[in-house]
């Protein structure tokens, strides 16, 4: 059955061995949490999990509930403590329905249809699958109930599942993702408004949005806020605030 009351959920941590050309801080979780609240009608809350103090003091002055981050699958320089959320008791912590979404996200468009799923958990297909070097599944977006897809959680050893993980696969979380689960599990994709923002060379949506976007991500070593990214997508800057 499909739950009303939805955890929208986000992560900024630190880590000094994952080395990107930005970094994110308190000012753009208060920005994706802005533009939630202007696309998704359904009751709600946001929550960040972070293991800055400093990040919680901060985001709780924007009235931002935070959650300490559960460091047990954590592999330096990767996202792998993510996997977090899919403990079998992160419902006590997170609440019982709960949207997973990166920072490096725009939302220009109604969240409403995303949400209205009845299923477990809902995937988004990789959008550059089956290039090289390419997960299945993307795990920017995660739409789940909690303690659905456990054995993503309960099956990693951070001291032996990173070694053969990423032997197909691009990435390392979706590459885990994609090797444990079945293929067929619900999903979106760009039919359903969620896409990724090109780069050159590659797959995506570029300077125009198409009529039907909703969500946009910007994977890779880059952010929405850098302004090379917004020069190569001018529509961003009308939607990230």
């Amino acid at each position: 059955m499909k739950d009303d009351f939805l955890t929208v959920v986000t992560y900024l941590w630190t880590d000094p061995a994952r080395i990107r050309n930005y970094t994110f801080n308190p000012g753009h979780v208060v920005i994706l949490r802005n533009m939630v609240a202007r696309h998704l009608s359904r009751p709600h809350e946001f929550v960040c999990v972070t293991n800055s103090k400093q990040v919680a003091d901060t985001l709780a002055r924007d009235t931002i509930r935070c959650v300490p981050l559960d460091g047990t699958t954590h592999v330096p320089g990767t996202v792998f403590a993510r996997l977090m959320q899919r403990r079998p008791d992160i419902g006590g912590i997170l609440g019982h329905r709960i949207l997973s979404l990166d920072l490096d996200c725009v939302i220009v468009g109604g969240l409403d249809p995303i949400v209205d799923r009845n299923e477990e958990s809902v995937w988004w297909r990789n959008p550059n699958f089956p290039a090289p070097q390419r997960a299945f599944y993307q795990t920017s977006i995660q739409l789940f109930t909690a303690g659905s897809r456990s054995e993503l959680w309960t099956d990693f050893d951070p001291q032996i599942t990173p070694s053969w993980v990423n032997r197909r696969f691009g990435g390392r979380e979706q590459a885990w993702v994609s090797e444990r689960l079945d293929w067929d599990e619900p999903y979106w994709d760009e039919s359903h408004g969620v896409y990724g923002a090109g780069r050159l060379g590659g797959e995506g949506i570029y300077t125009e949005l198409p009529a039907n976007a909703r969500i946009v991500f910007t994977p890779g070593n880059r952010a929405p806020h850098q302004p090379e990214t917004q020069e190569k997508h001018p529509w961003i800057e009308e939607h990230y605030r």
